[in-house]
């Protein structure tokens, strides 16, 4: 008959656990943590389910930052020239200021210089067809037929782009703009107002919105001009400079500089997403929002899981006492609650895990914007569960490194 284990009350039955062999090859103190957490399946699941909302709310609140972040600068992210040039007022090109066209073409003599390509930006009033109400959209004009950032299908239909008044709408647009995208589905162009002007919608592209705007439309320059005729059209927002393949981006921006003086910015293309991504952190707080959620998930699953453990070690006291009384060493009692606190934090962070990848669904519909998982973010909320748990077990386990077996008996 096999004897019971040290934490086993007299006269109990031990629970069935299919794995103790499996347990016991891997580590004895492993099979023994175990035996003690499952044996009151209680305070395991309440213990596993306070480590399952810490890694929910983990994973949520750092997906929410980053998704928002990410969104917000996918537009600077999908430009494909080398060097980008702005004026010097503007601190995003979702708000740009506009400068003059001719210093782009200025860098045009450069030898380096492939091609410069002039964008327009705004912001329109859309009319709702179906409401008969309006919304505020973002407006971006730039050559279809080789546009030097990456607008999906936008090239495809650059021969209907250029004839008047055609426009793209963007198929992540936020659905206060209507039914826009069954339209289309159903039958195809349709007709409405931007700015009061009669316009066809002649097609939908995948982009993405931002926290900075509910929607977007692209089309031609010549067709942007229609929809705002008090814009000069020698005044661009954004210019987009190809250089030669080979050429160093860094080089040619210095060589550059001397021609446009300071009437303008000339930034490398990660200059610009780095100078978007913290227009969005300082002008929306979203690192300290979420990260404080994120740090809240951390201190709930903490003080749950110390709880958890603390009680365990309490409750089995006197036989911690008696191991060490036979000769049983301080690590290999220590062992056993660092592999408590293992347990917890893989039982915990699975079903967290899960539990988030749904919530992500649920906010991408509800905020109509996309929010997903990254193996990045998994592993980090994975260690720090990990770290949460061991730190628990570490300071519920002082108790067991100070215990006497004189003192307990």
């Amino acid at each position: 008959m096999t004897a019971p284990l040290p934490f086993q009350a007299p006269g109990a039955t031990p629970p069935t656990i299919p794995s103790a062999s499996v347990l016991r090859r891997l580590s004895p103190t492993l099979e023994i943590a175990w035996r003690q957490l499952s044996y009151h399946r209680t305070k395991l699941a309440v213990a596993s389910a306070g480590v399952l909302v810490a890694v929910m709310l983990m994973l949520v609140q750092l997906g929410i930052r980053e998704g928002a972040l990410e969104n917000s600068i996918s537009i600077a992210r999908r430009v494909q020239a080398d060097l980008v040039v702005t004026s010097p007022r503007t601190r995003t090109i979702f708000q740009s200021a506009q400068f003059p066209r001719r210093l782009l073409y200025r860098l045009q003599g450069h030898s380096a210089v492939q091609h410069v390509q002039e964008m327009y930006m705004g912001q329109a009033r859309w009319r709702n067809p179906w409401q008969h109400n309006e919304h505020p959209i973002s407006v971006f004009g730039i050559d279809p037929r080789s546009p030097l950032i990456d607008f999906p299908g936008y090239s495809d239909r650059a021969d209907e782009l250029l004839l008047a008044d055609r426009l793209i709408f963007d198929r992540n647009n936020r659905t206060s703009y209507g039914p826009v995208r069954e339209q289309l589905a159903a039958s195809g162009p349709f007709e409405t107002e931007i700015n009061h002007r009669r316009v066809q919608i002649i097609g939908a592209i995948p982009v993405g919105i931002s926290i900075v705007s509910d929607g977007n439309l692209f089309l031609a320059p010549h067709n942007f001009q229609r929809l705002f005729p008090d814009r000069s059209p020698g005044a661009i927002d954004l210019g987009l400079v190809q250089l030669r393949p080979g050429e160093n981006p860094e080089l040619v921006r210095r060589e550059l500089l001397s021609l446009l003086g300071r009437e303008c910015r000339l930034l490398t293309r990660q200059e610009l997403i780095d100078a978007e991504t913290r227009f969005v952190q300082d002008s929306a707080p979203i690192d300290f929002i979420f990260g404080m959620g994120a740090v809240v998930g951390f201190f709930i699953g903490f003080v749950v899981v110390y709880q958890i453990l603390y009680t365990e070690v309490i409750n089995h006291l006197p036989q911690f006492a008696t191991l060490k009384a036979m000769g049983f060493s301080d690590g290999t009692l220590l062992r056993i609650v660092y592999w408590q606190g293992f347990i917890l934090s893989v039982l915990g962070y699975l079903p967290g895990y899960l539990m988030a990848l749904w919530l992500y669904q649920i906010a991408t519909r509800a905020i109509q914007m996309p929010f997903s998982m990254t193996w990045q973010r998994a592993t980090l909320v994975f260690s720090l569960t990990l770290l949460m748990c061991l730190l628990s077990a570490t300071i519920a386990l002082q108790k067991v490194r100070r215990v006497d077996p004189a003192d307990v008996f």
